[in-house]
């Protein structure tokens, strides 16, 4: 990345070697190093405070966010969603460095918080030091009920849920969002216009990420909470590239209750994870809109 030293910098830069008073000739180069490094490290140890919400909804711009309709291949169904239970487990972000800055090798933890580090390669690391760090929360965070709204956002009412407290991040652009639900236990009743099934959808352990779609810089300066959107009806929605509509699989099969789980009914519920899984089908970027 080419990097652009904004002219504050390069004034800090000045006055701290005007400020100086360098030994030999022969150590003067080492002391103006070191002085630089830690220029550098204090440029690239700038930590902002951030406050994500989740917004939990239907989509469907409605005061009853548990209540929506979706289409199948042949019938357009009704969903209610009559009862559920939704615990975050962690959540962390990764940041990438800005572009008026050097990066240089360092780490931050908290004692009150859990910073999670990038890890293997599996994971994107988009510089040293603190922007291979991931920041984020681990613990049992209850949604509440999220098929009633407390919240008006610009899309719509929501179901707000606060991520707080989160540990201060650095100064940057946010790359990607990480998290997973210890339980996401949901039951359905759908109606398809001539018949109701109850379903039960149970995703324990579920992992997700989101890809940040618009540049989000920290400092946030947004005139939006920076906020995760969570659209119900995008779990059971037929996602761009799959050939399997959830809906028409659910009439599909007999019975009217349905269990939808790791061990039953697989098929439907590989579906649903990886419809949780594929970023902007149920979690969105909100501060992007």
């Amino acid at each position: 990345m080419k990097n652009r030293i904004k002219f504050e910098y390069i004034l800090l830069f000045l006055l701290s070697f005007q400020a100086c008073t360098y030994g030999t000739l022969g150590n003067s180069t080492e002391e103006r190093s070191t002085e630089l490094q830690a220029l550098f490290r204090i440029m690239d140890e700038r930590r902002a405070i951030i406050s994500p919400w989740l917004y939990y909804s239907d989509d469907q711009g409605d005061p009853d966010i548990g209540s929506f309709a979706l289409s199948g291949s042949s019938n357009t169904y009704q969903i209610q969603l009559i009862q559920n239970e939704v615990v975050l487990e962690s959540i962390s972000m990764l940041f990438k460095a800005p572009e008026s800055s050097f990066s240089v090798s360092s780490s931050s933890t908290d004692g009150k918080y859990t910073t999670f580090h990038s890890g293997g390669s599996e994971t994107p690391t988009p510089g040293t030091g603190s922007y291979s760090q991931k920041y984020g929360i681990t613990g049992s965070f209850s949604a509440g009920d999220i098929s009633v709204s407390d919240f008006n956002a610009l899309t719509g009412p929501v179901k707000r849920q606060s991520l707080s407290p989160f540990p201060a991040v650095p100064y940057g652009t946010l790359e990607h969002i990480y998290g997973e639900f210890s339980d996401l236990l949901l039951t359905f009743q759908i109606f398809n216009g001539s018949t109701t099934k109850t379903v039960h959808v149970e995703l324990r352990g579920a992992e997700f990420q989101v890809e940040a779609s618009c540049d989000i810089e920290i400092p946030y300066k947004k005139n939006v909470p920076f906020s995760i959107g969570f659209r119900t009806d995008g779990l059971l929605s037929q996602r761009a590239g799959s050939s399997v509509s959830i809906l028409d699989g659910i009439f599909a099969l007999s019975g009217s209750e349905i269990t939808i789980n790791d061990f039953q009914n697989t098929t439907l519920y590989s579906e649903i994870r990886e419809n949780l899984e594929t970023s902007g089908q149920v979690l969105v970027l909100y501060s992007c809109f």
